[in-house]
């Protein structure tokens, strides 16, 4: 299970934080600067996983499904994948987004339908590797073939995600917490609605406008720090 990576780990259900903020952000093209997922499918992967993708998109199958069968066209070992992600862009307002929460004592905490190595590397190429996780286990089996597991699935999640967001909304009933939620796309639309504050770009912002979800635009993350520095988000 996840708790073997020396990242650490975030238990969505066991947090103790009645009353208090917290920050949830999402990581492929929002922390990412392009959709690390789709890079490495678009590098290491046979072409057929487009066509698994368009059947997600047409909502077909799954996003576990999708991303199971996608996973399983990649050629690639370990450490080329680890490398690859390190050397991902990244928006450079994820270090002011974690200095503002921790000046304000917020928990900050990635919640992702990607690749928790990934991640880990992205991390630990700009010393984040503190920021809790929760995302889709990506693994090896014994003949060296990836596959996918989804400690943070939920089966009644409405999007049929591998990390169900959705679940942030079970957070929000039981401790009154003021959720304040950063996205960019289709995985966040169904927490969307569910959170006291949401900043929103791309597909997500485009999504919010046609379902009139209340959101607040943003372009980086420093746009999203200098709110919470200025405290009219945690007034909100």
């Amino acid at each position: 299970m996840l708790n073997h990576h020396p990242f650490k780990q975030a238990n969505l259900h066991g947090r103790r934080c009645a009353g208090r903020t917290e920050v949830f952000c999402a990581f492929d093209g929002t922390i990412t600067c392009r959709d690390a997922t789709v890079a490495v499918l678009e590098t290491f992967a046979l072409p057929a996983w487009r066509e698994w993708e368009q059947r997600w998109m047409n909502g077909e199958i799954s996003t576990q499904e999708c991303l199971s069968r996608q996973v399983e066209l990649i050629s690639a070992d370990r450490e080329t994948l680890i490398r690859f992600a390190a050397e991902l862009p990244i928006d450079e307002g994820i270090f002011a987004l974690e200095r503002q929460c921790a000046e304000y004592d917020i928990p900050l905490t990635i919640i992702s339908d990607g690749f928790d190595m990934l991640i880990e590397a992205t991390l630990r190429r700009h010393n984040l590797l503190h920021i809790p996780v929760l995302s889709n286990h990506l693994c090896w089996d014994t003949s060296g073939r990836l596959f996918l597991t989804y400690p943070f699935s939920m089966p009644e999640c409405t999007s049929r995600s591998g990390t169900c967001k959705c679940a942030l909304a079970q957070l929000i009933d039981s401790t009154s917490s003021h959720i304040i939620y950063i996205g960019d796309g289709q995985s966040d639309r169904c927490v969307s609605d569910k959170v006291q504050t949401l900043f929103a770009k791309g597909t997500l912002q485009t999504w919010c406008r046609n379902q009139m979800v209340p959101f607040r635009s943003f372009e980086t993350l420093t746009d999203v720090a200098e709110q919470i520095s200025s405290k009219k988000v945690l007034m909100s």
